[in-house]
């Protein structure tokens, strides 16, 4: 027995003499560092800026929707009125019909399917709006992207419909056409019939126009009419005694709104432009008043910040670089879940044809960012990702520096292609939202946040 104690407190001795060893061993993180030149040590931080945003009103929006015509007007005290038109095809659902020989008019008519309406007081949601519909004149070609492209040079001032036409809401409204319309139908050839380049050679489409509101101060409704649910009924007497066909009483229809519509826009929140704005920043959909953020500001921004860091020629790289915008909630919280975006992002503008033609695209790096501008309601902002942007921005001599590059924040959605599944980030043209964020002079204003590493001592 006493040699067993022994041989215990020996094995605890050694034990705990093994545990103290360890214990004391030093971990020392800057072994190796003498080996790299201090150049080359990586040195991390974070800056936050306060953001030199304006308020801006664009030119021109790209108005082709490939989701539905949109009709309507909207008005708001602050932001002003909202008016859409829209124009879009006529095509014949048959590849084969003959009218035969001088077919008989007897009746013709639309039915404008209207699938959903948005509005944002509840009295407004069966109000009547007189609408107008025209033959366009001119076709819809590649040269009609915008919210401006449709004028009065485009389409017969005379209407096609018998009488002015009223809209209360959702539901398909059956709407008398003139026999003068009916009967450019009427004469489609068996050829166009086969061939729909023959058939659009000749028949470009109709405009849907809604008339001005008469209250403009507050109130009004927007209409959407999904593509390929409108549809022109012709009904006529076929003779054709080769095919035995006397006075037969028939109908033939066509689709009103296919594949793509044209939504012309109108707003009216030119007041609210401002290059110094206070507490507010005004955000509207559609061609309305938008944040805008010159990209050579904020070039001249972060030079100014090199310089005074003594930084203007270390390499500096950006992990991460962050765009916040906050705004207050307001009182009427249902109103301000109907009309705010879910989400907002920064777009750059690609010049169309002319300076004043501008065609908006999201930064591409939205596509490889979790940070895609959603609404945050726990802390009340909008967040997004700019990161390759300030990076080709940082390593861009400010002489080549130009409008195309500034930046425009707006309302953007998400499609996903029925073909392959892939999603596609697009500005968001066919819906209409709206939103009031805090300004450059509120508590909580809009920044920019960059975490950065540099190479130097």
């Amino acid at each position: 027995m006493p040699f067993k104690k022994t041989a215990l407190y020996t094995a605890l001795s050694l034990a705990a003499a093994a545990l103290t060893a360890v214990s004391c061993i030093e971990n020392d993180r800057t072994l190796g560092q003498g080996l790299v030149p201090p150049e080359y040590n990586l040195i991390l931080g974070t800056k936050t800026f306060d953001l030199p945003v304006t308020n801006r009103v664009s030119d021109s929006i790209q108005a082709s929707n490939s989701s539905n015509m949109l009709v309507g007007t909207l008005s708001d005290p602050v932001f002003g009125t909202v008016k859409v038109n829209s124009a879009s095809f006529i095509l014949p659902y048959s590849d084969s019909t003959d009218f035969g020989d001088s077919p008989r008019l007897r009746s013709a008519y639309i039915n404008l399917a209207i699938d959903s309406t948005y509005y944002l007081e509840d009295n407004q949601q069966g109000i009547h709006q007189r609408i107008r519909i025209y033959k366009l004149t001119t076709p819809i070609d590649s040269t009609k992207r915008f919210c401006n492209s449709i004028t009065g040079a485009d389409y017969d001032p005379v209407p096609v419909t018998v009488s002015d036409p009223v809209i209360y809401g959702s539901g398909t409204v059956r709407i008398d056409l003139t026999d003068e319309f009916a009967m450019e139908l009427l004469s489609t050839t068996p050829e166009e019939f086969k061939d729909l380049n023959l058939f659009l050679d000749r028949i470009h489409g109709l405009y849907l126009e809604v008339e001005d509101p008469i209250n403009t101060e507050s109130g009004g409704r927007l209409n959407y009419l999904s593509l390929g649910y409108s549809t022109i009924n012709i009904e006529y007497t076929l003779n054709d005694p080769d095919r035995g066909f006397v006075d037969h009483d028939t109908t033939e229809s066509f689709v009103f709104g296919y594949t793509t519509a044209l939504n012309n826009c109108t707003t009216t929140s030119e007041h609210l432009v401002d290059s110094t704005p206070g507490d507010s920043l005004f955000l509207e959909g559609l061609s309305g008043v938008k944040p805008h953020i010159s990209a050579a500001d904020l070039k001249q921004m972060l030079n100014n910040w090199l310089r005074e860091e003594g930084l203007g020629t270390t390499p500096i790289f950006l992990s991460r670089a962050e765009l916040t915008f906050p705004y207050e909630m307001p009182e009427d919280y249902s109103r301000f879940d109907t009309e705010h975006p879910a989400a907002i992002y920064a777009f750059t503008s690609t010049p169309w044809a002319t300076d004043t033609m501008r065609y908006y695209k999201p930064l591409p790096e939205i596509y490889n960012s979790v940070n895609t501008g959603n609404i945050n309601r726990s802390v009340r902002e909008y967040s997004l990702d700019i990161t390759a942007y300030l990076q080709n921005l940082l390593l861009t001599d400010s002489s080549y520096i130009d409008p195309s590059m500034d930046l425009w924040i707006a309302p953007i959605t998400e499609r996903t292609s029925s073909y392959s599944s892939t999603v596609y980030y697009e500005f968001d043209n066919h819906n209409y939202n709206k939103i009031i964020l805090n300004g450059p002079l509120s508590e909580r204003h809009p920044t920019l946040t960059i975490t950065y590493g540099l190479m130097g001592e």
